[in-house]
């Protein structure tokens, strides 16, 4: 007998099988005038993106907003052209960089890196970004002026280097096997985040505003840890 799905459970239409990395935004679409709420006063995407505390890249062409970040299963229900709520019809961004590349990645405009092998060092330019889930990197990565870095669910073998940030920093549960260093990043009113990490080497995050943060998800960390970062 087939079993009978919950009432709650989604229509197959609803669900995203290719699941995009991120979902990309216009200034009119995250910044626009809204009338769609009580009174025909409506709070823009931007306010309502910044209450739940998502992480937002900004680049020349438009607002980023990756998937591989807390709540990442509400992020489509928001943001997609088929999402329950709908609040805005975002272009979905599907990953640049998967299976298995061999040298050296210098990396300029928005780039998304899912369930990849690099072997070889990461540089993120000025004004570009990085999104890299389920990724392993075999050599350094190296980032000045970046708009934004998001590394999640994955290996980095050789250091990091996160420094002069824009926009966003986030590296959760990534397993690290060199020093990590967050310098001079200046991320607005959203804290850089570290959580769930296991660095071997160690941490050392200096004049970044605001400071980083873990959300009460410590960190494992071979090394001292110091300054900013003493605590996480």
């Amino acid at each position: 007998m087939v079993p009978t799905p919950p009432l709650d459970a989604p229509p197959a239409d609803l669900i995203l099988d290719n699941a995009p990395c991120a979902y990309k935004l216009t200034d009119e679409q995250y910044n626009g005038a809204r009338t769609d709420g009580p009174g025909g006063v409506g709070t823009t995407v931007a306010q309502r993106i910044a209450a739940h505390g998502w992480k937002v890249i900004k680049t020349e062409d438009g607002y980023y907003v990756p998937l591989n970040q807390p709540e990442r299963g509400l992020i489509p229900l928001l943001l997609d052209t088929k999402g329950v709520e709908q609040l805005t019809d975002g272009e979905r961004v599907y990953p640049t960089l998967t299976g298995r590349r061999n040298g050296p990645l210098t990396v300029s405009g928005f780039t998304c890196a899912d369930d990849a092998t690099i072997n070889g060092p990461v540089t993120v330019r000025a004004g570009a970004a990085l999104v890299a889930t389920g990724t392993t990197i075999s050599g350094p990565v190296s980032a000045t002026g970046a708009a934004g870095i998001l590394l999640a669910d994955s290996t980095i073998n050789g250091p990091v280097q996160i420094a002069k940030t824009t926009n966003a920093v986030s590296v959760i549960d990534v397993t690290i096997a060199g020093p990590v260093s967050l310098t001079g990043n200046t991320t607005g009113t959203d804290a850089p985040l570290l959580a769930g990490n296991t660095i071997r080497g160690p941490l050392n995050c200096t004049a970044n505003n605001p400071a980083p943060t873990n959300l009460g998800v410590a960190n494992t960390v071979h090394g001292p840890r110091t300054t900013q970062c003493a605590a996480l």
